[in-house]
């Protein structure tokens, strides 16, 4: 984009009538121009209704207090109408846990839930700590590469790939799925580009419906695809429920790592003093990591849709309606976080942030996630290894994914 339209989008976001605003506008992510937006938001008008967007009409809820409440009231603001802006065509008899309610979300999410409790992360240990080090070995030194491909996707997918059971020689397979899954068709794509996007998500689904046939019986298996096909909870799921729950799986535990990994080589770049004190210390690798996360907010937002008419504080929602709870805004809230556009490696509420959601869709992989970023930054803190980036990130144009497509660096060292 040209930098007069980074300018006219920045006057318009500073200027123009509050209801004419759009957060849903991908170019206000692609320029990094969102902090501004929703801070005029919060202080304005924090309940916000966009009349007209490419996708339809929605109302925005800006402050942590307020998506905190409605995170909390599913009665009332359901997760069965879609979990993002974009409304995706759902089957009547397929649908994954992220597009369920109480209790039935609990029931389908607690047959995955082992995988990401605190004891299970045990077995993961080695395996990230493996890859982590093999990533880092095969990086140069003082020679340009892409951080985002090199390192981000590296070992987030090959993480990913022993969280489901598939094959390390696969992983580049779940890369593309994962991407695929990520770019969901907008408003008017064209007839071919949807035939060539729905023919990949068929390969992908026939591909995992093998891995799927392949654990039937494997409960000796620790992994997400055995524990769904034989967990008692989801013994009643059909094929096209079990698919839909490993995609979406798939697609949340690739954003969070991958663009947070990404955006840490960022945010120490920016912030030397910061990373002299995080590498000095190592009783910050909690602190510093969960800032990594509030600060990146890789997921912009998740949805909800009334289910009834609802005045909320003050303002008429419709029964049918769609509430965008805005994670990228909550985590910069003044009256929540202490002066929130700081890069606060010890932070004292360092948990105090909605990067992961709450309430009962509170993202399931939180704790693999912390896992993946905490064995990585302390590992290059043990090579006193640093990021030089040799250019700007190349951004994701989406209002969903707070992310990167590139950023070319050079690794140097600090010894």
């Amino acid at each position: 984009m040209t930098n007069a339209s980074y300018g006219d989008l920045r006057e318009k976001l500073q200027t123009a009538p509050i209801d004419g605003i759009n957060p849903s506008d991908p170019l206000v992510y692609y320029h990094q121009l969102y902090d501004l937006m929703f801070a005029r938001l919060r202080c304005e008008c924090p309940v916000h209704y966009c009349a007209h967007s490419d996708f339809g009409p929605f109302w925005s809820i800006t402050r942590y207090k307020d998506i905190v409440e409605i995170e909390g009231n599913p009665e009332l603001f359901s997760s069965t109408g879609g979990f993002t802006i974009v409304d995706i065509p759902q089957s009547p008899t397929a649908r994954s846990f992220m597009t369920m309610d109480p209790p039935e979300h609990r029931v389908v999410r607690q047959a995955v839930t082992p995988m990401a409790s605190l004891n299970s992360l045990k077995t993961l240990e080695n395996v990230v700590s493996g890859l982590v080090s093999e990533t880092l070995d095969n990086l140069p030194l003082n020679q340009p590469f892409d951080w985002v491909s090199r390192v981000s996707v590296e070992i987030t997918i090959k993480v990913l790939a022993v969280m489901l059971g598939v094959p390390q020689d696969d992983s580049s397979k779940l890369q593309k799925w994962s991407d695929l899954a990520a770019t969901i068709p907008q408003p008017g794509a064209k007839v071919g580009d949807l035939q060539a996007y729905y023919q990949e998500l068929q390969e992908c689904r026939i591909y995992l419906e093998r891995l799927c046939a392949e654990m039937v019986g494997r409960t000796d298996l620790f992994n997400i695809v055995s524990m769904l096909v034989n967990s008692q909870q989801s013994r009643s799921l059909s094929k096209d429920e079990i698919f839909l729950n490993i995609l979406i799986l798939l697609l949340a535990g690739n954003d969070t790592t991958r663009h947070s990994l990404t955006g840490g080589a960022l945010f120490f770049e920016q912030n030397p003093d910061q990373r002299a004190m995080f590498y000095a210390n190592p009783d910050l690798l909690g602190s510093g990591v969960s800032e990594i996360i509030r600060y990146q907010t890789p997921v912009a937002h998740m949805r909800r849709t009334a289910k009834s008419d609802v005045d909320f504080h003050g303002h008429s929602i419709k029964k049918g309606d769609k509430v965008v709870l805005w994670y990228v805004s909550a985590n910069w809230d003044e009256d929540e976080i202490e002066t929130p556009e700081r890069f606060i490696v010890n932070r004292k509420q360092h948990d105090h942030h909605l990067a992961f959601g709450h309430g009962p869709h509170r993202c399931i992989g939180k704790n693999i996630a912390l896992l993946e970023l905490k064995f990585f930054w302390a590992e290059m803190a043990r090579r006193k290894l640093t990021v030089r980036t040799l250019g700007p990130p190349e951004r994701v144009k989406s209002c969903i994914v707070n992310g990167y497509s590139s950023l070319m660096v050079q690794l140097e060292s600090l010894a």
